[in-house]
């Protein structure tokens, strides 16, 4: 077998292609948007808290990966806002996902989306959820 293919296939990319970004843009637009600030806004009611912070998380990272300005760490009190959950629900949802691999705390109580996890995330969002329960 030639060695560059094995080696393609042996190391895993940490980082988020093009085409990566272009079809989790689609994923993502029925679930959530990002204005030019950063701020997440979830148009979803039907997401567990867990799911709200994911998604919040996933959302910033390809923000952040379109536009350097957005930054990709998000604090409790940030979560908070975008999903309005209780400041320490969304600390333990995020730190849920820390436990789980999802994420990485950054900076002192800032945790950001590990960018590997994400297209299992919305495949497993897409197939959980049903379609009705648009909001915005």
């Amino acid at each position: 077998m030639d060695l560059e293919k094995l080696r393609k296939e042996f190391f895993v990319s940490t980082d988020l292609a093009e085409e990566d970004l272009a079809h989790l843009i689609q994923v993502m637009r029925p679930f959530c948007a990002v204005d030019k600030s950063g701020n997440v806004e979830v148009r979803r009611n039907d997401l567990s808290g867990r799911q709200q912070i994911k998604l919040v998380l996933a959302a910033r990272l390809v923000a952040h990966k379109l536009n350097e300005s957005i930054g990709e760490e998000l604090d409790a009190d940030d979560l908070s806002g975008c999903t309005g959950l209780p400041k320490n629900q969304a600390a333990a949802r995020a730190k849920e996902c820390v436990d789980e691999g999802f994420a990485k705390r950054g900076a002192r109580g800032s945790y950001k989306a590990c960018p590997g996890k994400l297209k299992g995330f919305f495949r497993e969002l897409s197939g959980s959820v049903g379609s009705s329960h648009v909001t915005g």
